[in-house]
């Protein structure tokens, strides 16, 4: 056999014993582990049926990258309102979507949506110094800003949340997490404030992942 032979030989075989290495046993272990997890996992009764569709937008995140509702379809996604000069509820609710993040692990397969209710002063630099005091994996968890009156139409019809400004001025705005399907749709309303809800948050947000996309 000629040496030319033998060299192509030796290369497809390297080529293949990393591919199998590297690619198919990974993708293997990674499908193991989540048939495995979905055996456990049931829905709370927090999960409900696809309901409304979250409609178009466009945001710019903490590292002023252009985020639209594109961007996370065909993904899980948490999403909620906040403002990072509230001394309220918020840095309760950005502390719980820390723990999701954390629960969650090395998936990656989900994103966190947190829409800034003050453009006026939410610019790109302060919520990436925010970001940064909790820990946001910029793959995953996006803070966003843009037109003030996108985000709160946004709020109020496309993710079913009272998100409003009184007569003084003051924000006012729901505490609650949302969690939307691959296609866009609603199936879930958490209460930020309750460690237990939260909790919940992240079982279902596990069992979309895994359970009801194995059963598809």
């Amino acid at each position: 056999m000629k040496r030319n032979t033998w060299i192509l030989i030796i290369v497809v075989g390297v080529a293949f014993a990393a591919f199998f290495k590297w690619v198919y046993l990974p993708m293997a272990a990674r499908q193991d582990q989540i048939s495995r997890m979905a055996d456990d996992l049931y829905p709370t009764d927090k999960l409900r049926q696809p309901s409304a569709t979250i409609p178009p937008f466009s945001m710019t995140d903490q590292n002023g990258q252009t985020i639209t509702e594109q961007d996370v379809k065909g993904h899980i996604h948490i999403a909620d309102f906040f403002f990072t000069s509230c001394d309220a509820i918020c840095p309760m609710m950005t502390s719980q979507l820390s723990r999701v993040q954390e629960a969650m692990g090395d998936e990656r397969d989900y994103r966190i949506l947190s829409f800034s209710l003050d453009s006026e002063n939410d610019s790109v630099p302060v919520l990436r110094s925010f970001a940064r005091k909790f820990g946001a994996n910029d793959t995953v968890w996006h803070l966003l800003t843009g037109d003030k009156k996108a985000i709160y139409t946004l709020g109020a019809e496309g993710y079913k949340q009272s998100v409003l400004r009184d007569a003084e001025n003051d924000i006012n705005h729901s505490g609650r997490l949302i969690l939307v399907d691959r296609n866009l749709q609603i199936r879930g309303f958490y209460n930020a404030l309750d460690s237990l809800e939260v909790d919940m948050l992240i079982n279902d947000l596990s069992y979309l992942l895994y359970k009801e996309e194995w059963n598809e």
